[in-house]
């Protein structure tokens, strides 16, 4: 059995006869543009032919509306499989002829191949072990478990289900990003629990040989300072502090471009293996990633010798240093009309959030009118809003209120993109180009009581779910024009 690493998440397995892909990101972009692969790569779509499809959960890294359109328009009779109704939709109408909605903890007999769902406490997302020929895989992807007790529990059940005993290649959860704590203004230091508890978890598995699985990406240069909170660990350090755990394991690295070749007991590694399923660009085109913050070296030419497929390490351009945040600055990667849009987040504030903010207030738990400010950061303007919440409804005015309760921050053509089904919630906030802060509570006799309020209060105008929802249906449509 063979596993051939195609970039980030994405991966082929080869097994009797049989081709499986794993969340297809053909592109060297995702996320709207906000994220690109390490190194920067295509994949030649053309030469996969997958039999299935797995598409594992709804983010966009795993999740590439676009990939899969063109693995529909060259093979329509793949097969596709997936836990999400979100996704089970777009592939039907990107115009593949079947799909199959599978949830967790599901078995699947193949011709020759064994392939079982493990569950995740993430809603609509799954893991996936796979047996062939006596020979076990087990890629997790991004599915999150209690704790090393509960993963060999999980590991235990799956096994069972593919009728063997030890799993040979683990692909594991292993980086505790901090993107979300940066830009709610929580604690960026090094995540000493997570960290400890994702290797325990590795360390559980009990496999042959374990992989650092994802994590395959850092932004695009207009967002490359969060890449500083992203990524605390390098992958060398995982797998040094792995050894140390789990010393009967072989830790191997995420090779793009690489084939690992799955026997029982024995995984060895072929580093260009799979060289010629991906098209690797230019150096040049793998910028230092923090072009406004000049403490970082810029340099990223590196070399992995004859017959490697890296031109670039991903930990030079993903350096951990959580103590600098810039101030928020508009790209306007769509090159939009600033005017239009903000006529058109201008009206969004003062009508669909203040609207929706006056029907939350009550169950906020709170007796006192609360201060909600919105700044939003255009190329060429800089707008704040103050809206009142109360028993009365909403007022709003235009200007900031430094007695806020609640503050949002976020780039006004993001913004707009969202409102108008363009993009997603995930893309701004990955991006760092939507910030929250809150301090709402009450205070009396008997002491202070937080409200109960959502941070990222601009979530109450469009709620996440539903913007990635729109964001996908708008992208579907445009695929296939209709």
């Amino acid at each position: 059995m063979d596993w051939s690493c195609l970039g980030h998440a994405m991966w082929l397995v080869e097994a009797a006869g049989l081709r499986i892909l794993c969340d297809p990101l053909l592109g060297p972009e995702h996320h709207s543009g906000v994220f690109q692969t390490v190194p920067r790569r295509r994949v030649r779509a053309s030469a996969l032919r997958p039999d299935f499809i797995l598409v594992s959960h709804r983010h966009p890294d795993h999740f590439d509306v676009p990939s899969l359109h063109q693995l529909a328009l060259l093979d329509p009779d793949s097969v596709v499989v997936t836990p999400d109704p979100l996704v089970v939709w777009a592939a039907r109408a990107l115009g593949f002829r079947t799909v199959h909605p599978l949830p967790p903890g599901q078995r699947v007999e193949l011709d020759g191949v064994r392939l079982v769902t493990t569950p995740s406490l993430g809603v609509d997302e799954w893991g996936v072990m796979i047996a062939a020929e006596g020979a076990v895989g087990w890629n997790h992807v991004d599915a999150v478990l209690r704790g090393p007790d509960h993963m060999k529990d999980v590991k235990d059940r799956a096994l069972a289900g593919v009728e063997q005993s030890r799993v040979d290649l683990a692909v594991v959860r292993w980086q505790p990003m901090l993107e979300i704590a940066a830009v709610l203004g929580r604690r960026t230091g090094f995540p000493y629990a997570t960290y400890g508890d994702l290797l325990a978890q590795a360390a559980a598995v009990e496999a042959v040989a374990v992989v650092p699985g994802a994590n395959g990406a850092a932004h695009v240069p207009a967002f490359g300072w969060m890449d500083r909170f992203v990524f605390p660990v390098p992958e060398a350090r995982f797998l040094r502090d792995l050894a140390r755990v789990c010393p009967d394991a072989t830790g191997l690295p995420l090779r793009v471009g690489g084939r690992y070749r799955v026997a029982p007991g024995q995984v060895e590694l072929d580093p260009a293996g799979a060289a010629a399923l991906i098209e690797l660009e230019d150096e040049g085109a793998m910028p230092g990633v923090e072009p406004a913050l000049g403490d970082v070296p810029r340099s990223v030419s590196w070399s992995e010798g004859a017959g490697g497929t890296e031109s670039v390490p991903r930990d030079r351009l993903r350096r951990y240093r959580p103590l600098v945040m810039p101030v928020l600055r508009d790209p306007n990667l769509g090159g939009h009309d600033q005017a239009r849009m903000r006529t058109r987040v201008h009206a969004w504030i003062r009508q669909t959030l203040a609207d929706a903010l006056a029907r939350a207030w009550p169950g906020m738990k709170i007796s006192q009118p609360l201060r909600f400010v919105v700044e939003v950061v255009f190329p060429r303007a800089h707008d704040a809003f103050t809206l009142h919440v109360g028993p009365n409804g909403t007022r709003v005015s235009a200007h900031y209120d430094d007695d806020w309760d609640l503050l949002n921050v976020v780039a006004g053509s993001m913004l707009w993109e969202v409102i108008e089904a363009r993009r997603h919630w995930g893309d701004v906030l990955l991006a760092g180009a939507l910030r929250a802060a809150t301090r709402a509570y009450a205070v009396d006799e008997h002491g202070l009581r937080r409200a109960d309020v959502a941070e990222i209060f601009l979530y109450y105008g469009l709620p996440y779910d539903e913007a990635v929802e729109a964001a996908v249906r708008t992208e579907v449509r445009s695929l296939v024009g209709s």
